[in-house]
């Protein structure tokens, strides 16, 4: 598991390629207060400001 506060374009994949792991898949799992949480692929769920502006 890997976290960024910020990132540039394809930085973990140049990171994990300098060390000799080249990312085979990569998944965004949360930006900011907003995560995934239970949903499989192609689920979707709907949000409102309080979650947006958290």
């Amino acid at each position: 598991e890997l976290t960024l506060r910020e990132g540039r374009n394809r930085q973990v994949r140049r990171m994990t390629a300098a060390v000799g792991h080249p990312t085979l898949r990569l998944i965004r799992a949360a930006i900011g207060a907003v995560t995934l949480g239970g949903l499989a692929p192609g689920q979707w769920r709907a949000m409102d400001e309080r979650v947006l502006f958290r």
